[in-house]
């Protein structure tokens, strides 16, 4: 893409730690007091408003365009409910969604280096959060910092999420870098996974709030959902396991309203070695021996926020309180609304022009009209659902605001990235004809409410309560019925078609959030899934040469190898 910024693989990810070691220094104590002048190695991270600073780093790099490309790249392109404009070229987008790739490829390459530089990012963070010292022992001060700490804890997870489990294990990066020993060999995928649940339980507990009051900030219910999500890529479905026994445990606190310790959701009895008045200091909570009689104490039996009546299936804009018709959820009057627990902000510049480079520009009209569209055999798989003319649109048709939709003949627009005109920054006169100059305002929607309950109806069949699992997927599709009045509903069956039911409503309800390849992967479907798909992709049949038990996972860039000396090895199979 024009606007991508280039990347330089390892060698830039290197680069960063090593900058990043003139940065951290020792714990030391330090004054809370007001920025003054431009800050040095020596005076950073000395004030919690330094902190958000460096804070604010991380997510800008989650609202990059290279680390957005990498997203829909892998997430999307390389699954079967889109056909691209790219999969016909010889291009490295080509090459990686037709599985023809090698391990130089440069978006393997790509996903690799910006997720490890949001890591290094976040480190930096929690690695010197203790540096600040404040003058007096207001709670107040201690809450900011400990927001800040949870916050980047969730960014770190998400990071590593995102690469383990496109490359399987990868190396885990010490918070605070020894320049003797830049070189970290991989670690296996649990201990990757183990990391991840532990900065998400972590962040739970130290976000207090269900939903963060700064839009676009994650608040506890992001670090429950998402530390749902991970358990459900840990789980094997059709296998019993404390994963799936955990979501369900999870969904009930999220979904049906019941009580949830931080002992519990730390596993606090089993998993640490320390008091629990030692992680709450570390999490910065105030410390048990400066509380005052107004401040309280929180144990290890204090209660997570309640989630209920925090996120609901039908919601209403933040902005002006009206209710959302379902096209409107991913637009810009659903931003924050009560089925979106976290979602990336792409902010315009404040002209509205195409001067602010870093915030998603254009990206979701770039796919409408020039990367992807709905395939066959997506449209076949929601021909009868009442979300079908919703959630695609054919070229020519005329969108619900007037607009000819000008996405290539025969193709079926994917309306979750249509900007409404109304919406549009005031500068895009020429959108509609391709011309793309505008920024992209538009949010990026992670994590969906509907997802959340997804998750707790596939680990409630799993765990044998499937007449519950009927109930929560039926709660999702009662509100799709009412788009067209329709009153299909899903039906009681066995645990396989339970299961093919809930899977069916993952792939209608979450279609297109850049996510369908890899929730293929973890169901253990994908070769079949993508080897079915090639006929209908003539003459480049794609998904044709996916290879089962190899493309399942990704290489680890060559350069990665090489710069290495093969330390960090290559995954079976490349």
């Amino acid at each position: 893409m024009k606007n991508r910024k280039q990347i330089s693989g390892t060698a830039g990810t290197i680069f960063l730690i090593l900058c990043s070691l003139f940065i951290t220094t020792s714990c030391s104590d330090f004054l809370d007091r007001e920025l003054q002048g431009s800050p040095t190695t020596g005076n950073y991270y000395q004030t919690t408003y330094q902190l958000q600073e460096a804070l604010n780093g991380v997510f800008n790099i989650l609202q990059s365009n290279n680390y957005n490309n990498c997203e829909w790249i892998f997430g999307e392109a390389c699954g079967d409910d889109v056909i691209g404009n790219d999969e016909s070229g010889t291009n490295q987008i080509a090459q990686l969604v037709n599985f023809t790739f090698n391990t130089s490829n440069t978006w393997i390459r790509d996903r690799y280096a910006v997720n490890y530089k949001g890591i290094s990012a976040a480190n930096q963070v929690i690695a010197n959060i203790n540096r600040v010292k404040f003058a007096d022992d207001d709670i107040g001060k201690y809450v900011a910092v400990r927001e800040i700490l949870g916050q980047a804890k969730f960014l770190r997870a998400l990071f590593y999420f995102n690469l383990v489990k496109t490359y399987g294990g990868v190396p885990v990066r010490p918070e605070t870098e020894d320049i003797n020993q830049l070189v970290i060999p991989r670690s296996s995928k649990e201990e990757v996974y183990a990391c991840i649940e532990k900065d998400l339980r972590e962040a739970a507990v130290a976000l207090r709030h269900p939903v963060n009051t700064e839009a676009g900030k994650p608040g506890t219910g992001a670090a429950v959902a998402l530390l749902m999500k991970v358990l459900g890529y840990e789980a094997q479905p059709g296998e019993p396991s404390e994963y799936w026994d955990e979501i369900v445990r999870l969904g009930e606190y999220f979904i049906e309203g019941k009580d949830l310790s931080y002992r519990e959701i730390l596993h606090f009895d089993e998993r640490y070695d320390c008091s629990w008045d030692e992680l709450r200091e570390s999490l910065w909570f105030k410390p048990k021996a400066k509380l005052t009689a107004t401040d309280p104490y929180e144990d290890a039996d204090t209660k997570l926020p309640v989630m209920v009546n925090n996120y609901n299936l039908e919601a209403k804009s933040l902005y002006d309180g009206s209710p959302l018709h379902y096209r409107e959820l991913y637009n810009e009057s659903g931003e924050f609304c009560a089925r979106s627990v976290f979602e990336v902000v792409f902010k315009e510049s404040a002209n509205g022009m195409s001067d602010d480079l870093n915030q998603g520009t254009g990206i979701f009209d770039d796919l409408l009209f020039n990367r992807l569209w709905a395939s066959s055999s997506f449209r076949e798989a929601i021909a009868n659902d009442p979300r079908k003319n919703v959630i695609t649109t054919e070229h020519g048709t005329v969108t619900f605001d007037g607009e000819r939709l000008e996405v290539p003949p025969g193709r079926f627009g994917c309306m979750k990235w249509y900007t409404p005109k109304m919406e549009d920054p005031a500068s895009a006169t020429t959108i509609f004809s391709n011309t793309l100059t505008n920024d992209g305002g538009k949010n990026r929607r992670v994590i969906i409410y509907s997802e959340v309950v997804l998750w707790y109806a596939e680990a409630l069949n799993e765990t044998g309560n499937g007449m519950k699992a009927l109930e929560q997927i039926n709660r999702i599709k009662t509100v799709a019925n009412k788009i067209t009045g329709a009153s299909t509903l899903y039906q009681p069956n066995t645990y396989v078609e339970m299961r093919n039911q809930i899977w069916t409503e993952r792939r209608v309800e979450l279609c297109h959030l850049w996510d369908r390849f890899f929730d293929l992967v973890r169901q253990g479907r994908a070769a079949k899934v993508l080897h079915d798909l090639a006929p209908l992709h003539t003459p480049h049949l794609r998904g044709k040469y996916f290879v089962e038990g190899v493309n399942e996972i990704f290489p680890i860039p060559q350069n990665e190898i090489d710069i290495t000396n093969g330390v960090v090895s290559q995954n079976p199979g490349y």
